[in-house]
Formats: C-alpha cells, sequence, structure tokens
C-alpha cells in the first residue's frame, strides 16, 4: 500500500461515514470533508503507482459503505445472495476501480474462466439497450446467477440496492414498475465520484468513464494500459462510457474551495 496515510477527517469518515442531510434525493454535505476528500484524493493519485491506487480505491469504498450505513432507510435491503435482476445492464466504472479489479482478478486462479466469459459477453454484441433492467444483458461475471467478484464489485453495483424484491422481479420479467431504492445512496455516490473526478483533473489524468466489461478485458489483456493511462495516454478509449459526462459541474467549486 502507499505510504500516505489517511488523515484524521478521512479516517473519520472511513469509519462514521459522511454528515451529509438527504431528503426526497437532494443532499447537502459537510463542505470540510468534502474538501478533505478531495486533497486525499489527489495526493493519492499524484503518486500515479499501483499501491496509490488500491489505496485510493479501498478508502472510496470503504467511506461509501460507511456514508450508506450512516443514512441507510427504515426498511430492510430486499437484496440477497442468489437474485441476480440487476445484474442485467450496463455498469459504469471509473479508471481508477478498472485497475483495482484487473489487478485482483489476475491473483485468482479463476483468471482465464474471468477472461473466457468477458470475451463471451463482448462478442455476443449486447450492448446498451437504453433499459435500466435487461435480461439479454446479463454481466460477464454473473455465474449462476451469483456475482463472482462480489468482494471486488465497483461501488456503483454496491450502491444499487432495493428494498422490494417483487419490485425487482417485475422490471425484470416485463420493464414495468418503478424499483425502490435507499434515497441517501445515489447523492452519496454523486459526492464521492465528483470527488474523485475533481482530483483527478487536478492531476491532468483523463476524465472518463468506462464501461465495466470492456474496461476489464482491455486491462486484463495488456496491465501496461494502468502505466500509460496514468502517464496520459488513455488506452481504454474504445470503453468509453458515452451516458456519462467527463466532468459534473460542481468539480470547479471543489477544486476552488480545496485549493489546487
Amino acid at each position: 500500500m502507499s505510504k500516505l496515510k489517511p488523515p484524521h477527517m478521512i479516517r473519520q469518515l472511513m469509519v462514521k461515514g459522511c454528515m451529509g442531510e438527504f431528503a426526497s434525493g437532494t443532499s447537502a454535505f459537510n463542505p470540510d470533508e468534502s474538501v478533505a476528500l478531495v486533497r486525499y484524493f489527489a495526493r493519492l493519485a499524484a503518486e500515479s503507482s499501483p499501491e496509490a491506487n488500491d489505496q485510493l480505491v479501498e478508502i472510496y469504498r470503504t467511506i461509501g459503505d460507511a456514508s450508506m450505513a450512516r443514512h441507510k432507510p427504515p426498511q430492510k435491503i430486499a437484496c440477497s445472495k442468489g437474485y441476480g435482476s440487476c445484474c442485467h445492464q450496463q455498469v459504469s466504472v471509473n479508471a481508477v476501480e478498472v485497475f483495482y479489479i484487473a489487478r485482483r482478478l489476475r491473483r485468482t486462479k479463476a483468471v482465464a474462466d474471468h477472461m473466457a466469459r468477458i470475451a463471451t459477453k463482448l462478442a455476443s454484441g449486447h450492448g446498451d439497450s437504453g433499459k435500466l433492467i435487461d435480461p439479454a444483458n446479463p454481466c460477464a461475471f454473473l455465474v449462476e446467477g451469483v456475482c463472482s467478484v462480489h468482494v471486488d464489485r465497483p461501488f456503483a453495483c454496491r450502491a444499487m440496492v432495493s428494498l422490494d424484491l417483487s419490485a425487482c422481479l417485475r422490471r425484470f420479467e416485463n420493464g414495468t414498475g418503478l424499483i425502490p431504492y435507499p434515497v441517501a445512496n445515489e447523492p452519496i455516490k454523486q459526492w464521492l465520484n465528483v470527488s474523485l473526478w475533481t482530483a483527478m483533473r487536478v492531476n491532468g489524468f483523463p476524465p472518463h468513464t468506462y464501461e465495466l466489461t470492456a474496461a476489464i478485458d482491455a486491462v486484463l489483456r495488456d496491465p501496461s494500459i494502468e502505466h500509460d493511462w496514468y502517464a496520459g495516454d488513455d488506452r481504454m478509449a474504445a470503453a468509453i462510457d458515452d451516458r456519462v459526462p467527463d466532468h459534473f459541474p460542481p468539480s470547479d467549486a471543489l477544486r476552488a474551495m480545496a485549493r489546487i
């Protein structure tokens, strides 16, 4: 791991989560926490090393998990092992998570199996159909109804949870109805992503978001892509997810607040 230890406020965020207030999908975050997060992410990203990359991802996810736990709804989360209807859609992921997941996969005995499933998925030609959930578009990491990378799944997947299993099944089977989600999860995800992308922008790194399967495939086949990405050469460009803008507007304000 990187030798850059988290400052006190970051350690507090990792344990207690953010102090935001949420109502009807709106959010209000503590500006001191936001500034501390951008500064720390920027310092880690500036190291441009695999160790710092993975430390950034683990802290990003830990803060996200703690924040969602702090602001969890009174209803019980309906998700459980074996219910993978939500794992049938296009997943957007940032570059640092791509590198982290690919590195973790390369360390497993099942890496060849993962690569074979990814190749099958890409060859199928099933892309973004515009549907929230598309039965014809299963995730390459979904094996017999179970996420084969559950521990290392992207934060986008961690934040997408349901409060009603029957609503998930209706959406999966006939594409109708709304799925109730914890109201805090989306603003927490956006807060973390804006903070991360601001830190990346400060360091001059490519600002893009990528489609999970194609990006992981590229990095598994050529690990040097990570080094080149940090050097400013984005060789994952073919996997860029055009649905997500390169910069969220608040990033400039956060950059100014953090004075970086």
